[in-house]
Protein backbone atom coordinates (compact mmCIF):
# COMPACT_ATOMS: atom_id res chain seq x y z
CA UNK A 1 0.00 0.00 0.00
CA UNK A 2 2.91 2.05 0.78
CA UNK A 3 3.85 2.06 -2.78
CA UNK A 4 0.74 3.53 -4.15
CA UNK A 5 0.50 5.84 -2.13
CA UNK A 6 3.76 7.42 -2.56
CA UNK A 7 2.84 7.05 -6.55
CA UNK A 8 -0.57 8.95 -5.86
CA UNK A 9 1.76 11.27 -4.17
CA UNK A 10 4.70 12.13 -6.93
CA UNK A 11 1.65 12.02 -9.76
CA UNK A 12 -0.03 14.15 -7.84
CA UNK A 13 3.07 16.84 -8.02
CA UNK A 14 3.86 16.12 -11.62
CA UNK A 15 0.30 17.47 -11.90
CA UNK A 16 0.47 20.25 -10.08
CA UNK A 17 4.23 20.91 -11.48
CA UNK A 18 2.58 20.73 -15.09
CA UNK A 19 -0.47 23.06 -14.51
CA UNK A 20 1.78 25.41 -13.38
CA UNK A 21 4.08 25.54 -15.98
CA UNK A 22 1.02 24.91 -18.48
CA UNK A 23 -0.41 28.43 -16.85
CA UNK A 24 3.00 30.06 -17.08
CA UNK A 25 3.02 29.28 -20.73
CA UNK A 26 -0.73 30.41 -21.39
CA UNK A 27 0.44 34.15 -19.57
CA UNK A 28 3.48 34.45 -21.52
CA UNK A 29 1.27 33.48 -24.84
CA UNK A 30 -1.29 36.12 -23.79
CA UNK A 31 0.88 38.98 -23.00
CA UNK A 32 2.64 38.40 -26.15
CA UNK A 33 -0.50 38.37 -28.23
CA UNK A 34 -1.69 41.77 -26.28
CA UNK A 35 1.93 43.27 -27.18
CA UNK A 36 1.01 41.85 -30.95
CA UNK A 37 -2.25 43.93 -30.78
CA UNK A 38 -0.95 47.17 -29.76
CA UNK A 39 1.55 47.25 -32.45
CA UNK A 40 -0.46 46.23 -35.07
CA UNK A 41 -3.22 48.90 -34.34
CA UNK A 42 -0.68 51.59 -34.14
CA UNK A 43 0.74 50.91 -37.59
CA UNK A 44 -2.75 50.57 -38.80
CA UNK A 45 -3.25 54.63 -37.62
CA UNK A 46 0.00 55.69 -38.59
CA UNK A 47 -0.59 54.07 -41.95
CA UNK A 48 -4.45 56.01 -42.46
CA UNK A 49 -3.05 58.99 -41.46
CA UNK A 50 -0.08 58.59 -44.13
CA UNK A 51 -2.69 57.12 -46.68
CA UNK A 52 -4.87 60.46 -45.94
CA UNK A 53 -1.77 62.98 -46.57
CA UNK A 54 -0.65 60.90 -49.48
CA UNK A 55 -4.17 61.59 -50.88
CA UNK A 56 -4.36 65.17 -50.54
CA UNK A 57 -0.65 65.65 -52.01
CA UNK A 58 -1.88 63.83 -54.84
CA UNK A 59 -5.32 65.41 -55.28
CA UNK A 60 -3.26 68.72 -55.13
CA UNK A 61 -0.74 67.91 -57.41
CA UNK A 62 -2.98 66.69 -59.82
CA UNK A 63 -5.02 69.57 -60.10
CA UNK A 64 -3.32 73.11 -58.78
CA UNK A 65 -3.70 75.72 -61.84
CA UNK A 66 -3.34 79.15 -60.84
CA UNK A 67 -4.95 80.42 -57.77
CA UNK A 68 -7.09 76.84 -58.08
CA UNK A 69 -6.06 75.04 -54.43
CA UNK A 70 -6.83 77.21 -51.34
CA UNK A 71 -8.24 76.89 -47.81
CA UNK A 72 -11.49 78.19 -46.92
CA UNK A 73 -13.92 77.14 -44.22
CA UNK A 74 -16.54 74.02 -45.27
CA UNK A 75 -18.12 72.23 -43.00
CA UNK A 76 -17.24 73.71 -39.51
CA UNK A 77 -13.76 73.57 -40.38
CA UNK A 78 -10.82 74.21 -42.84
CA UNK A 79 -11.32 72.50 -46.00
CA UNK A 80 -9.34 72.68 -49.13
CA UNK A 81 -10.79 73.58 -51.97
CA UNK A 82 -9.70 72.97 -55.75
CA UNK A 83 -10.87 74.52 -59.09
CA UNK A 84 -11.13 72.37 -62.26
CA UNK A 85 -11.92 74.31 -65.68
CA UNK A 86 -13.46 72.37 -68.45
CA UNK A 87 -14.17 73.98 -71.33
CA UNK A 88 -16.69 76.92 -70.22
CA UNK A 89 -17.57 75.29 -66.90
CA UNK A 90 -15.48 75.25 -63.92
CA UNK A 91 -16.18 72.31 -61.53
CA UNK A 92 -14.83 72.48 -57.44
CA UNK A 93 -13.55 69.45 -55.31
CA UNK A 94 -13.63 70.08 -51.75
CA UNK A 95 -11.50 68.10 -49.07
CA UNK A 96 -13.12 68.17 -45.37
CA UNK A 97 -13.16 66.24 -42.36
CA UNK A 98 -16.73 65.14 -41.28
CA UNK A 99 -17.62 62.85 -38.99
CA UNK A 100 -14.45 61.19 -38.45
CA UNK A 101 -13.87 60.59 -42.44
CA UNK A 102 -11.81 62.37 -44.82
CA UNK A 103 -14.72 63.09 -47.35
CA UNK A 104 -14.86 64.63 -51.03
CA UNK A 105 -17.14 66.50 -52.53
CA UNK A 106 -17.01 67.32 -56.23
CA UNK A 107 -19.77 69.42 -58.29
CA UNK A 108 -19.92 72.50 -60.54
CA UNK A 109 -18.23 75.74 -58.90
CA UNK A 110 -21.13 78.44 -57.52
CA UNK A 111 -23.27 75.64 -56.07
CA UNK A 112 -24.26 75.49 -52.36
CA UNK A 113 -23.02 72.49 -50.68
CA UNK A 114 -23.98 70.45 -47.49
CA UNK A 115 -20.85 68.34 -46.25
CA UNK A 116 -23.30 65.55 -45.73
CA UNK A 117 -22.89 65.13 -49.49
CA UNK A 118 -19.45 64.25 -49.64
CA UNK A 119 -17.98 60.71 -50.33
CA UNK A 120 -16.40 59.32 -47.58
CA UNK A 121 -12.66 58.40 -48.78
CA UNK A 122 -10.73 57.24 -45.44
CA UNK A 123 -11.34 57.11 -42.01
CA UNK A 124 -8.78 58.87 -39.98
CA UNK A 125 -9.24 60.90 -36.19
CA UNK A 126 -8.49 64.83 -37.77
CA UNK A 127 -7.41 66.50 -41.06
CA UNK A 128 -6.48 69.80 -40.74
CA UNK A 129 -5.63 72.38 -43.49
CA UNK A 130 -3.33 75.59 -43.20
CA UNK A 131 -2.49 77.74 -45.80
CA UNK A 132 0.29 80.20 -45.59
CA UNK A 133 0.42 83.86 -46.83
CA UNK A 134 3.05 82.32 -49.85
CA UNK A 135 -0.19 80.47 -51.03
CA UNK A 136 1.61 77.10 -49.75
CA UNK A 137 -0.30 74.74 -47.90
CA UNK A 138 0.57 72.53 -44.38
CA UNK A 139 -2.13 69.57 -44.06
CA UNK A 140 -2.07 67.58 -40.70
CA UNK A 141 -3.74 64.43 -39.91
CA UNK A 142 -2.93 62.89 -36.31
CA UNK A 143 0.34 64.04 -35.39
CA UNK A 144 1.73 63.76 -39.11
CA UNK A 145 1.91 67.00 -41.33
CA UNK A 146 3.13 67.49 -45.23
CA UNK A 147 3.99 70.44 -46.47
CA UNK A 148 2.34 71.06 -50.30
CA UNK A 149 3.72 73.95 -52.81
CA UNK A 150 0.75 73.85 -55.42
CA UNK A 151 2.48 74.67 -58.60
CA UNK A 152 0.11 77.65 -59.54
CA UNK A 153 0.04 79.23 -56.18
CA UNK A 154 -0.41 83.12 -55.63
Amino acid sequence: MKAVRGERVSGAAALIVFCVFAMLVFSVIMLGAGAYKNIVGASRDGSEERICLSYVWTMVKNNDGAGGVYVEPFGGGPALHIVEVHGDSAYLTIIFHHNGWVCELFAEAGQEFSPDYGARVIKVDSLEFEQLEDGNIIATSGEISVFIAPRGRN
